[in-house]
């Protein structure tokens, strides 16, 4: 194996968040779960606009861990392949509501979850027409839509609940 088919190597399994892209059962679902607390952590730990700047810098950094994967294993669509949950599941997060009652923010969290699974799973309306891009913008790109899609969702279904979401502090 020469340096160049090392360095892919080692970023494959980045992309794979080794050894979480190799689990039997559900690795993006697993990998979207871990991506809930991380994600957690660094969005009431950071101010919204470093996050912001954060979470562009990972899809960035993601693309190209899915291009080197690609670019190794010579496949179109690596289910073992799952960086793109994370940016998903850490743009959901972006509607949790923001409130001094945890319990509040557990039940924001758990539906973050969920409406980020559920369109990522079943891909429907234009998530699935990303997906069909080439190489790792298409890995990425239905990912970030599904993650949209549940951000949109929440953020739908907080707003009519007058609750406060963290993305609202941008304008506070």
């Amino acid at each position: 194996m020469n340096k160049n088919q090392k360095i892919l190597l080692y970023l494959s399994r980045i992309a794979e968040v080794y050894p979480i892209g190799h689990s039997k059962y559900a690795p993006g679902t697993i990998a979207s779960f871990i991506a809930l607390f991380i994600g957690y952590f660094f969005l009431f730990n950071l101010k919204i606009q470093f996050y912001l700047i954060l979470l562009v810098i990972f899809i960035i950094v993601s693309y190209f861990l899915c291009e080197a994967h690609i670019k190794l294993n010579k496949v179109k669509d690596p289910k073992e392949v799952v960086v793109d949950e994370f940016a998903g599941q850490f743009i959901a997060l972006l509607a949790c509501a923001k409130s001094e009652k945890f319990i509040y923010v557990f039940l924001s969290l758990i539906l973050s979850f969920l409406l980020f699974r559920f369109f990522d799973i079943t891909k429907i309306g234009p998530i699935k027409k990303f997906e069909n891009l080439p190489n790792g913008i298409g890995i990425m790109a239905d990912d970030i839509i599904a993650g949209l899609c549940a951000f949109i969702t929440q953020a739908t279904i907080l707003t009519g609940l007058n609750q406060p979401m963290i993305i609202k502090s941008l304008w506070n």
